[in-house]
């Protein structure tokens, strides 16, 4: 019975050791890990990006897609001399979106203003910093624009203490509600202007904001020589309040091209119909056009390049021009956007005055 039970001792001291010395060499040895996968992983999908910068008092800016730099740099009234294609990932499994970060940096220095060091971000909503969902093979213009001393938007509240459409008042520089808009005289009341209810937690912190435009071109007819393809974008804020008409007019030869009547700052909460624009006017702004967003006009005679000089007035039968520019010329089968920008009576980078981007 002894040898029995010092055997199964032995045998149980055995059974130790090993599984000690099996521990220790597993021990030693790297353990294997699963191969981690990047998500999202790489999608061959592209799109296609231009900057323009028509901010008035802004410094030269540089655009940064996916925190890449972006083309040139563009000082005030400056636009790109062409797209940069910009690599993107997918969005999701097969998908043809994705999430694009787009801000805009200071050359040198800083922003200034109300932003001071920070940058310009491309916010999707009213009340949070998303990203834009760049659609594959797409062409978009970015636009800086309105001034880099725009206030923070306050949401302002109603005698009943409720949310209610927030005013600028061009007169202090300022925010103000209904109740403060109601005591002022009707001369002054006249001045201030409606950027809508703002949203809770609006994170829209002031200065120079973005609008981005999706750019669908029409098809020139075969064998064209006398179209061009042109939009009209009015970034120019005039307080907001005042809309303005937009011409081609010939050098020498030719027909006045309308480019728009009582045509609105492009941000702001209403056109002078009343008919909502972007409500409320706060925040980066996004015209994703699924439509052709240029409208041929015949700015050629048989082929040959017309001279227009750009006219901006206060009203439809320009009587009251504001700003004439010097001559330019658009070419057949080309793409162009007319940017109105700057204020009327400002001097450098707040003059009124015109940019002429040509797409292709």
């Amino acid at each position: 019975m002894k040898t029995v039970m010092r055997k199964y001792m032995n045998l149980k001291t055995l059974a130790k050791a090993c599984a000690v010395s099996i521990a220790a060499i597993w021990a030693c040895e790297d353990p294997e890990y699963i191969t981690p996968v990047p998500n999202p992983q790489p999608s061959g999908f592209s799109a296609n990006f231009l900057f323009v910068n028509v901010a008035p008092d802004a410094p030269s800016l540089d655009m940064y897609v996916n925190n890449t730099k972006t083309g040139a740099s563009a000082a005030f009234g400056v636009g790109q001399a062409g797209y940069t294609t910009v690599s993107i990932t997918s969005g999701g499994a097969g998908g043809f979106t994705a999430n694009t970060n787009i801000r805009a940096k200071a050359t040198t220095g800083t922003i200034g203003g109300v932003l001071g060091s920070s940058d310009v971000i491309y916010r999707a909503g009213n009340n949070n910093a998303n990203n834009f969902a760049a659609i594959n093979g797409a062409r978009y213009t970015l636009f800086a624009l309105d001034t880099i001393t725009r206030p923070k938007p306050l949401r302002k509240l109603n005698a009943s203490n409720f949310g209610d459409t927030t005013f600028f008042n061009p007169l202090t520089g300022g925010y103000i509600s209904v109740v403060e808009k109601a005591a002022l005289s009707p001369e002054q009341r006249a001045k201030v202007v409606p950027i809508g209810t703002v949203p809770l937690g609006a994170s829209d912190p002031g200065g120079v904001r973005f609008y981005l435009l999706r750019d669908n071109y029409p098809a020139f007819a075969a064998g064209n020589v006398t179209q061009s393809a042109i939009r009209l974008v009015q970034a120019s804020p005039r307080n907001y309040t005042e809309p303005l008409n937009v011409r081609l007019n010939p050098v020498s030869t030719g027909s006045i091209i309308s480019l728009g009547t009582n045509v609105p700052y492009i941000l702001s909460f209403a056109n002078p119909n009343g008919t909502a624009n972007f409500s409320p006017s706060v925040g980066s702004r996004t015209a994703t056009a699924t439509s052709t967003n240029f409208t041929l006009q015949n700015t050629n005679i048989a082929g040959v390049p017309n001279d227009y000089r750009v006219e901006v007035a206060k009203d439809a039968a320009f009587t009251q021009i504001i700003h004439t520019s010097d001559p330019v010329q658009f070419l057949v089968d080309k793409v162009y956007t007319v940017v109105i920008r700057g204020v009327e009576g400002g001097t450098g980078n707040r003059a009124l005055g015109a940019t002429v981007v040509q797409h292709n």
